[in-house]
């Protein structure tokens, strides 16, 4: 798979789709709705794709302001735009290993930030899920969840926040190993 899909795979697909199987799923078992599933399938899958893609795009934009806000914040300290400019600029004869992984390590970046916000998402639904087949646990689920999608949602952002920092000392240091 080329790096461009398999990348939009992982960073908006699959954040998308977490972020919204819950719902459907409490959508589809507690109320009459089906979806257009019992008549009409492809269309619904569909449906859910769309869904899915858009959902994703939200989380990745969400995903992006943040990214924005580190690199300003760690500007002074890594000169994350120049840094960033001068990795672009580089051309070279074979591409170094270190170009590889700071590409995987984009990817592991925006996954991350995708699901700062599908990660909360998720539990948020699966806790409604749960509330609804049992009401009568329906306060401590509710209490429970709320504390899980607290901490999935500082889960995501500490791990993310690790990644970024890691990205900007790698590209600073492979820039510097370039220019000699």
């Amino acid at each position: 798979m080329p790096m461009t899909l398999s990348r939009s795979v992982l960073t908006v697909l699959i954040p998308g789709l977490i972020a919204i199987c819950p719902w459907l799923l409490a959508i589809v078992q507690y109320t009459s709705a089906t979806l257009g599933f019992d008549k009409y399938t492809t269309l619904a899958n569909a449906l859910v794709f769309c869904a899915a893609a858009v959902v994703g795009s939200i989380c990745e934009r969400i995903g992006t302001s943040l990214e924005s806000r580190w690199d300003k914040e760690r500007d002074g300290e890594l000169q994350v735009s120049d840094q960033w400019y001068t990795y672009l600029a580089h051309t070279l004869d074979k591409e170094p290993v270190g170009f590889r992984y700071l590409s995987r390590l984009v990817t592991s970046l925006y996954f991350e930030l995708g699901m700062f916000v599908a990660g909360p998402s998720f539990v948020a639904g699966v806790t409604v899920l749960a509330s609804l087949r049992f009401p009568e646990w329906s306060v401590i689920l509710g209490i429970v969840g709320l504390a899980l999608v607290v901490c999935a949602g500082f889960f995501f952002h500490g791990q993310a926040r690790d990644t970024h920092l890691l990205l900007c000392r790698t590209r600073v240091e492979l820039n510097r190993r370039l220019a000699r």
